[in-house]
């Protein structure tokens, strides 16, 4: 065959062509990184008072064994207060807010 034979130059202008295309379909820009664009579109399809938009201000990790009937009131007082706030409170919510409470009747 020879060199200008639509067989042999095909192939290889549909690959050039086609990873142009993937280029131009995304790969620009903020949006070069699929993993922070999924992320970005995520935060953006969620409610403007979904709490999972903010930034982390937890950074600690404060892990403890408690006995089952610890947890089972800590879940309880969980429960109230969510019932109460219309809002769902974490245990890392319930934490802070015992620490603040404890040392605010401490006087610390």
């Amino acid at each position: 065959m020879s060199k200008g034979s639509s067989d042999e130059a095909a192939p290889d202008r549909s690959d050039e062509e086609g990873s142009w295309f993937a280029k131009c379909l995304g790969a620009w820009g903020t949006h070069a990184d699929s993993a922070k664009r999924a992320k970005t579109e995520r935060l953006a399809s969620m409610p403007p008072g979904d709490g999972r938009r903010r930034p982390a201000v937890r950074t600690e990790q404060f892990g403890v064994r408690i006995s089952v009937a610890h947890f089972e009131r800590a879940k309880a007082v969980i429960a109230k207060f969510s019932a109460r706030d219309r809002q769902k409170w974490s245990q890392a919510d319930f934490v802070e807010y015992a620490i603040e409470e404890i040392a605010r009747a401490h006087g610390l």
